[in-house]
């Protein structure tokens, strides 16, 4: 039988081995929050997780205590997972895919820590909370490295394509576009992975927060991705005209103002994109009422 809805001192005492594998998750990571540009968001995700968790903290289910089949498998494989990472990592060091690997394998313990106090439950009230961190982690070079490069040709084609329209001659060469004034290249920043990254993280934030649907949630995903794209787009040909018409050393006085240009396009939009999806949603919940009491 279910018990009663514990204090909130043993609620976090039952949770100990959540804590230490978020613990552990973030001593790791920390030193790529540390290291990387595109990652330094990592500590304010941190407090982002901290925030929803404590959201959800009085809405916690009743306890459980019980293990199942699934919580008890997940546990083994959980703890055997980090056991084979911890071999690795003191073997050939600290990496994006061991960090990937190993922070995989905490949300599995937790997954079953969760399971065991709560039952399915517990993985709705605080899984996003804990599985939040994720957005943090490096990617695997095999990832990261072919999702930069296709989104740099991607942008460097489109922009070529689009000056020669201008009336502007170009051509591409790999990452880069090639001007009678010179050349510009699309670098990691300007491919926009760094956009997408804080996209990400911002629009699964705002999306839990104000949004209920997952339908809802999904389209603000999409939006979010999609505008920190073409404001990526929108900069690169900004800095390929401009080097057009101003020279390569114009370039170096707007590349940093265009930067936070495209974060600033791209956080206005996620915000009016979360606000009409908003009263959209509230509409269809209005709608959906109207209807089951006709």
């Amino acid at each position: 039988m279910p018990m009663s809805r514990p204090s909130h001192f043993a609620t976090a005492l039952l949770l100990l081995p959540t804590w230490v594998a978020l613990a552990w998750t973030i001593s790791k990571a920390s030193w790529f929050w540390g290291h990387r540009a595109d990652l330094q968001f990592g500590w304010v995700l941190v407090l982002l997780c901290a925030f929803v968790t404590w959201e959800d903290w009085e809405a916690r289910p009743v306890l459980q205590l019980r293990w199942s089949p699934v919580s008890a498998g997940l546990a083994c494989l959980g703890l055997s997972l980090l056991l084979v990472i911890q071999v690795y990592q003191a073997a050939f060091g600290l990496n994006a895919a061991s960090m990937c690997a190993l922070a995989l394998a905490c949300q599995v313990c937790i997954t079953a820590n969760l399971l065991y106090l709560f039952g399915g439950d517990g993985l709705r009230c605080f899984s996003f909370g804990f599985a939040f961190l994720l957005v943090a982690m490096p990617l695997p070079s095999a990832i990261q490295g072919p999702l930069i490069s296709s989104l740099q040709g991607f942008i460097a084609t489109l922009n070529v394509e689009v000056l020669n329209l201008m009336g502007v001659p170009a051509s591409r060469v790999g990452s880069l576009i090639q001007l009678p004034s010179g050349t510009v290249g699309v670098d990691e920043a300007c491919s926009g992975i760094r956009s997408l990254q804080a996209t990400v993280m911002a629009t699964l934030f705002i999306g839990r927060l104000g949004l209920v649907s997952l339908g809802f949630r999904g389209v603000l995903f999409v939006t979010g991705l999609g505008l920190a794209i073409l404001g990526n787009i929108i900069r690169s040909l900004f800095l390929s005209t401009t080097a057009s018409y101003g020279g390569i050393a114009a370039v170096e006085t707007a590349h940093d103002a265009a930067g936070w240009s495209v974060l600033a396009f791209t956080a206005a939009g996620v915000a009016v994109a979360s606000g009409i999806l908003g009263r959209l949603e509230q509409k269809v919940v209005q709608a959906k009422k109207l209807k089951a009491e006709s």
